[in-house]
C-alpha cells in the first residue's frame, strides 16, 4: 500500500486537474505513478480484498505508456469506474468510500455544478453525494476529515452551499496540524457571506503553514495552498471592510512570494503564484488609497513579474482616473495594455482561472471607468456592464479571482448619476437578492453592497425595506475597521476627498 500511495498522491487530485498538469509534469507523474502501480502490484499477496482492488483501481487513472495524451478525460472516467466495484464490495469502509467520492468529483474538478442554472454537471455529481451523504449515517464517516472536505467541495458551487455548513463546523478544528483542514470550511463561510469566520480560519491555516515551514522548506508545490490561505483570508478582508486584516495578508504574500520561490527550477512557480503579488493593488484600490497607487513602484524584472506589473498600471489607471488627471489615467492604461500582452497564456490567477481572464476584467473597468471621469456616462455604464459580464463568466474560484466585484463601481457610479431604479437592480444581483441572477454569482452579506444597496432603498423612498437590512448592515459596519460610506470610493465625492483613510 506504500507503493499505492505514492502513485495516488503524484497524480491528479481535485485541486490539481491533469489539465493543470505541464507536458513534462504529466510525463514525469505517469512514469513514477505506472512504476510505483507495477510494485504494487507485486505485491498485493498479502494485502486485503479491499486494498488489492485500490491498487487495480488506481492503475486505470494513469495512461499505460508513459505517454501524454491531449486529452485525459477517458482516464478520470476509468478511474471512477474502476472506484465503483471495489466501493460496493465494502461500502461500510469510510476509507474505501471517500476515494471512490474523490474519483467521482474527480471527473469534472471545480465545474460539478452549473452556476447559471443551478444543477449538477452530470450523473457522476448525484452519485459521490450519495455516497458520502451514506457515510456520514456511520459514526466514523460523520467525522471522518476527508468526508467534510470532500462534502464541502461537492456543495460549495451548488445553489444550496449551506448544507455543508454542518460538516465544514465538525472540520474546523479536527485536524488542528493540517492548514488544509483548517482552511476548508471557508469555502462555505465564503458562500454564506460569513467574512469573519473567513478571515479567523484562514488565519488559523497561516499558522499551522508558518509552524511547517519554519522546519522545512523542501514542499515547493505547497507554497501554492500557502498563498491560496493568505488570498482566502485577503478577500473575507476586502469582502468586510478591514483594511489592517486586508494591508496585513498583502504583506504576507509579499513575504511568502520570494524571487527565489518564482525562479526555482524545480516548477515554474511564476505561472501558479506570482499574479497574486498584484493583491497590494486591489486592497489599495478597494480601499481608495490612490496616493498609495501611485506610489508603487514597477518590479525590476518586469518580465518575470507581468501579471504584477500589468496591474499595477491598471490600478494607477484606475487611481488617476479617480483623481480626474485623464492624460496620466490614459497614460497607464496605455501602459497597462501593452503589460497585459505580455502575461503568459499559461499564468494563473487563482487556478483554474487564467491571468489574463482576470486582466480581461481588469481592461473593461479601466475604460469604463475613465469613460466616466470624461462625462462620457452612458459609454462608461456600458463598458462596466461589459465588465461585469466578464466577472460574471470566469471559471468558479474561491476565493473569486476579481476581489473587488464590479458591481460596487456600477451600483455606486449610477447612484451619483442618481440612476437609482438601476443603481438598485445592481446590488440586488450583488447580494444576491435579484430573483433571476445566479446566487452562487452573489456575494453575500458584503458591507459594501449592503450600503449600496441600503442607500439605494432610501433615496427611492423604500423606507420599510431599507429597516430590513438595516440590521444586517449595522453589523458588517460593526466589523469593518474603516468607516465604509460608499459602495466604491470610485464615486468622485469621495474619491475627491482622499479616500477612506486619510
Amino acid at each position: 500500500m506504500a507503493y499505492w500511495g505514492i502513485a495516488y498522491s503524484i497524480g491528479p487530485n481535485y485541486n490539481k486537474a491533469w489539465k493543470l498538469f505541464d507536458k513534462e509534469d504529466q510525463l514525469i507523474s505517469t512514469r513514477k505513478a505506472n512504476e510505483a502501480i507495477f510494485q504494487a502490484l507485486q505485491l498485493t499477496g498479502n494485502a486485503t480484498s479491499a486494498e488489492q482492488g485500490l491498487i487495480r483501481a488506481l492503475a486505470a487513472r494513469f495512461p499505460p505508456n508513459n505517454d501524454s495524451p491531449d486529452d485525459f478525460a477517458c482516464f478520470d472516467r476509468a478511474y471512477a469506474d474502476a472506484m465503483r466495484p471495489v466501493y460496493q464490495a465494502c461500502p461500510e469502509d469510510v476509507d474505501v468510500a471517500a476515494l471512490f467520492a474523490e474519483a467521482l468529483m474527480c471527473m469534472t474538478p471545480r465545474s460539478l455544478w452549473n452556476l447559471d442554472t443551478g444543477e449538477p454537471t452530470g450523473d457522476h455529481v448525484i452519485e459521490a453525494r450519495q455516497v458520502i451523504e451514506a457515510a456520514f449515517t456511520s459514526a466514523k464517516g460523520f467525522n471522518h476529515p476527508a468526508h467534510c472536505h470532500l462534502y464541502i467541495h461537492l456543495l460549495e458551487m451548488s445553489p444550496f452551499p449551506e448544507l455543508a455548513l454542518p460538516a465544514a463546523n465538525r472540520l474546523r478544528g479536527m485536524v488542528p496540524e493540517a492548514s488544509h483542514m483548517l482552511h476548508m470550511p471557508t469555502h462555505i463561510d465564503a458562500a454564506l457571506g460569513d467574512y469573519r469566520r473567513g478571515i479567523r480560519s484562514n488565519e488559523q491555516a497561516i499558522i499551522a503553514d508558518d509552524k511547517y515551514f519554519a522546519m522545512t522548506n523542501n514542499s515547493i508545490f505547497y507554497q501554492v495552498y500557502r498563498v491560496h490561505y493568505v488570498s482566502a483570508k485577503l478577500y473575507s478582508a476586502m469582502m468586510s471592510g478591514r483594511l489592517q486584516d486586508s494591508i496585513a495578508a498583502a504583506d504576507k504574500l509579499d513575504k511568502i512570494i520570494t524571487h527565489e520561490l518564482l525562479t526555482t527550477t524545480k516548477l515554474n512557480m511564476a505561472n501558479w503564484v506570482e499574479a497574486q503579488l498584484g493583491s497590494r493593488a486591489h486592497v489599495l484600490i478597494r480601499f481608495g488609497r490612490w496616493e498609495d497607487i501611485l506610489r508603487l513602484e514597477l518590479p525590476a524584472d518586469q518580465r518575470l513579474y507581468s501579471a504584477t506589473t500589468a496591474v499595477i498600471h491598471y490600478a494607477q489607471g484606475i487611481a488617476f482616473s479617480a483623481l480626474s488627471r485623464i492624460q496620466e489615467a490614459e497614460e497607464s492604461q496605455q501602459k497597462f495594455e501593452i503589460a497585459r500582452s505580455m502575461v503568459p497564456s499559461g499564468r494563473f490567477n487563482s487556478p483554474p482561472v487564467r491571468q489574463n481572464d482576470i486582466l480581461g476584467v481588469a481592461s473593461a473597468m479601466l475604460a469604463g471607468e475613465l469613460e466616466y471621469r470624461k462625462g462620457n456616462f452612458d459609454k462608461a455604464f456600458e463598458t462596466l456592464r461589459e465588465a461585469a459580464r466578464r466577472e460574471d463568466n470566469l471559471a468558479y474560484s474561491d476565493p473569486p479571482p476579481w476581489m473587488q466585484p464590479v458591481r460596487h463601481a456600477l451600483g455606486g457610479l449610477l447612484l451619483e448619476r442618481g440612476r437609482i431604479e438601476e443603481a438598485e437592480r445592481v446590488f440586488r444581483e450583488n447580494l444576491g437578492l435579484a430573483e433571476d441572477y445566479p446566487r452562487r454569482k452573489a456575494k453575500l452579506n458584503n458591507v459594501w453592497g449592503l450600503h449600496g444597496l441600503h442607500e439605494t432603498l432610501l433615496r427611492a423612498g423604500a423606507r420599510a425595506e431599507a429597516k430590513m437590512i438595516q440590521p444586517t448592515l449595522d453589523a458588517a459596519l460593526e466589523f469593518a475597521d474603516i468607516e465604509v460610506k460608499v459602495s466604491c470610493y470610485c464615486r468622485l465625492s469621495v474619491a475627491s476627498n482622499g479616500g477612506c483613510c486619510e
